[in-house]
Order: C-alpha cells, then structure tokens, then sequence
C-alpha cells in the first residue's frame, strides 16, 4: 500500500486530484488485489512477449463478460465514465483525473479491458461529440455502464489509410438505410453489440464529402462476421460482411454526407490508444533485452550494445512525450499530434524486436525451447501489426509532416 500511495503523490497534479485518487484506491483495493509487477529476471515465469491478445473464441467471450462485470462494479462507483458529461451519467472530470485512475488501476489483477476497450476509447467519444442526446443516452452510456460493447467498421479491403475511398454503400430505404459492403480488420465484432460504420451516401461528389457515419446493429439480418487467422496464430480480428443491413433513419450520427468529420475524431482516440500503450511491458522488454544481451555474449559486439542503448532512450522519450500531452488538455490537442505518439510507438516495438532477432541469431526462428528466445519472434510479427493500425506509417508520417511541421503538401500525381 505505502507503493500506491507513492505512486498517487508521483502522479497527482494538485490536492483535489489526490483526493480523488485516494477514494479511487480505496474502491480498488476493496474490489481487486494489487498485482505482483511483470518480473525481468531472466529466466522467471511466463515470457509474456506476445503484443497482440489471442484466446480462442470461447475463451474471448469469457473475457469480454468479464469486462463488462467490472466496468459496471467500476460505473456504479463513480469511475466508469469520470471525464463523460455529467447530464448523461459521466463524471464530468478533465481528462487528468482519467489518467490518474487509469494509472492506479494497472497496478490491480483486473479483467482485461481489451474487449469493451474500442467502445470506451474511441467510438463512445466520438459519439458523444457528434451524436444526438437519443444516441448518446441510448447507445453511449450503456458503453460505459458495462451492458454494452461496441466495434468500429471503418477499413475495407480496398479503403484502409486512405480510408476516404471507403466504397460500402448506405441508400436510402425503407424509412431508413440499406447497407451493403465488406469491412475488414475488425477488432471485437464477434460479439459487438453495435458498430460505427463509415459509408459511402453520395457517390456523385468528392471522396470526403460523400460520406457519412452510420450505427448499425450488429445483430441485425445481413451482418455476417468472420474472424480472420493471423500469422501469429491468432484470430483477435475480423472481416464484417454487410449485406442489405437495414439501418434505421435516426442512426445517421451528425448529418449525411459529415461522416469523414467523425471519422476523424474516431480515429485520432484510435492512434492516442495504440500510442498509449503500456510503458511498463515496454520497459520490462527493453530489461530483458538487456539480460539476453549479457547472458549470450551478444554484447560482447560494441554495435549491439550501442543500438540497445539507443532502444532505452527511444523508450524513454515516447514515454516523456506522453507524459507532457497527458497535462494538457484534451480539446487543445490536435489531432494531427497525437499520431506522433503512434508513430514512436510503433517504432519502438519494431526496434526492440529487431533487436531481440539479431541477438538470437538462429534462435530467433527456431523453438529450442529456451526461455527468452523463440517467443520474440511473436513481439516482433505483432510489431509489424502495430505499423499498420490506427493509419499505416508512410501516412501519418505525410500527417504530421504537413499538419503539424507545416511542409509543403505532397505533390498531387505523389499521393
């Protein structure tokens, strides 16, 4: 306990947010047990060097109840919605005070949030900002009490960071929408209660114009869902097959052909999310790195043990970046930013595991069955994923190039 509430003085910005965090510890250490910290002793308990969850589908829909069992023990406290507005059940706090408990609460054995993590991070956000007060009340806050979960359906085999040529088509029918069209890389549709889906309304104007945002029901006729099998064995995404979907009229989120305006806010949670991701097994890896490089002699190469070092410090950085974001407020970020936080991100987990590659040698490839070897070759096939989520590399590289450093625009025939 005297570790926690080091850790609430570390964090806290001022004596509310500490009184706050104090009553947060109090609900957590009266509803979980601390969790013992990820060792990086070489050679002690599970490896735990896998970046993307893989359970089957039985076990996904036991984690995904018991995510919803906690977030609703967690909303009937008081800290299932903290920032959200308060006439919809929210709390109503800035952002920091989120952080705060987000912070406490990974230090308890919690279920993992990963399944109801898109319907609390990116799409209720979204929806809150451009939705009605019916969908809000409707949709979002079930998100958030833990009676619902929600995916995102905005990717399509040809539309994926250039998600403006989404070609899935929404006419109008019956009173309403028919949908017809394929997503694809769909992470919890499987058992999705609801899906944000971009679609194409006006295919006679420009890409960006002729979109619009649309809530569809994930257990409606013609929604097929297929999970798709990975090359690192598992199946945590999926391919959404949509197949005259009717969609009720008063499911338009903002108004129709303003889909691509949410989209953008849909997405800029998605890229903090993936740049959020936790520094502690970030900073484990990186000290097992430095244990394999000692153990096998790899470090008796001067060029290795420089990249490593290099490896630590990039780490650092993106973890003091996040850091000197995370005090400012939301609404003053822009968006376009916030993918520099992806962007190291992604880069750090492709350093470590080439890193890892080199260091094994042939291990790398090959399960001997020795602890700490065979299993960075799972990290660095799942860094190869996070390159690609939330907006390929080379495209927000060309984001954050024009948005935020103000270069020239690419030339037209280049893009």
């Amino acid at each position: 306990m005297q570790t926690l509430d080091r850790l609430l003085d570390e964090t806290a910005g001022n004596d509310d947010e500490r009184e706050f965090g104090r009553s947060a510890l109090a609900f957590l250490c009266a509803h979980a047990q601390p969790k013992a910290p990820l060792s990086s002793t070489w050679g002690a308990g599970p490896e735990h060097l896998e970046l993307f969850h893989e359970t089957s589908d039985q076990d996904e829909r036991a984690e995904a109840d018991a995510a919803l069992a906690w977030q609703r023990t967690k909303f009937d406290a008081g800290f299932g919605w903290i920032g959200g507005p308060s006439e919809y059940g929210g709390g109503g706090y800035p952002d920091s005070y989120d952080r705060l408990f987000r912070i406490l609460e990974a230090r308890f054995d919690v279920p993992d949030p990963s399944p109801i993590r898109i319907g609390i991070g990116t799409v209720g956000p979204a929806l809150v900002l451009h939705g009605s007060p019916e969908i809000v009340d409707t949709f979002v806050r079930p998100l958030y009490e833990g009676r619902s979960i929600a995916c995102q359906l905005f990717s399509e085999p040809g539309a994926g960071s250039d998600l403006a040529g989404v070609s899935t088509s929404a006419v109008p029918a019956d009173g309403g929408w028919r949908v017809n069209g394929q997503k694809v890389w769909t992470s919890n549709a499987t058992f999705a209660d609801v899906g944000l889906a971009l679609v194409r309304t006006d295919p006679s104007v420009g890409k960006h114009a002729g979109l619009s945002m649309l809530l569809v029901d994930m257990k409606a006729p013609g929604v097929e869902v297929r999970p798709i099998r990975q090359m690192t064995g598992g199946a945590s995404f999926t391919e959404v097959f949509l197949t005259d979907v009717h969609v009720p009229a008063d499911m338009l989120i903002g108004e129709p052909g303003g889909g691509w305006s949410v989209a953008t806010a849909t997405l800029a949670g998605e890229r903090k999310a993936v740049g959020d991701r936790s520094h502690e097994n970030l900073t484990r890896a990186v000290e097992l790195l430095r244990h394999l490089g000692e153990t096998d002699g790899g470090f008796d190469d001067h060029r290795l043990k420089r990249r490593w070092a290099e490896v630590e410090i990039g780490v650092r950085a993106a973890r003091l970046r996040q850091q000197g974001l995370q005090s400012v407020p939301a609404e003053l970020v822009a968006p376009a930013e916030r993918t520099a936080d992806k962007l190291l991100t992604a880069a750090n987990l492709a350093a470590i595991g080439d890193l890892a590659a080199d260091l094994l040698g042939p291990q790398f490839s090959v399960d001997t069955g020795e602890w700490g070897t065979f299993a960075w070759n799972k990290w660095r096939m799942g860094a190869l994923g996070y390159r690609i989520a939330g907006g390929t590399e080379e495209i927000l590289k060309t984001l954050v190039a024009e948005r935020v450093l103000g270069l020239p625009r690419e030339p037209k025939e280049a893009r």
